[in-house]
């Protein structure tokens, strides 16, 4: 099963010269962890709630109004292959020490986001249907 059959399509993306507060009040209003910021529809970088508290501190609150996010975002941004499959994405992120990554398509253009919980998930609900399934042929005691 590659990546892309789990991962979350409809990514949210901004540009480098997009301003803090923007970002602030989109990750807030739309419940967001995390922000990939694309130039020509390639990932460039990344910023997550963890960076605005911690990085986007430093910057008074007039500041945010004028800041680029590319002052705080992550740019060594790991992405992952669309056809790559679920275990080699949970060791990238593993390896990587990232919580998310941005799904790329063969010519490095964003198409998703997997994230560690979508992973989670996932692995959540085949172990749910492992347990069916032994319950099902498991002898009755």
């Amino acid at each position: 099963m590659s990546i892309y059959t789990v991962c979350q399509t409809s990514v949210v993306s901004v540009t480098p010269d997009t301003t803090l507060k923007f970002i602030a009040t989109l990750m807030k209003d739309k419940n967001l962890g995390c922000v990939v910021i694309a130039k020509d529809q390639k990932p460039v970088g990344i910023v997550t709630d963890r960076d605005l508290a911690i990085r986007g501190g430093s910057f008074c609150s007039e500041d945010w109004d004028v800041a680029p996010v590319s002052s705080i975002m992550t740019r060594e941004v790991c992405t992952i292959r669309k056809d790559t499959g679920i275990f080699d994405a949970i060791q990238e992120m593993k390896s990587s020490g990232v919580r998310r990554l941005p799904v790329v398509d063969a010519g490095g253009r964003l198409v998703g986001l997997i994230t560690l919980d979508d992973i989670i998930r996932l692995l959540a609900r085949e172990l749910g249907e492992i347990a069916r399934i032994i319950g099902k042929v498991s002898p009755k005691i």
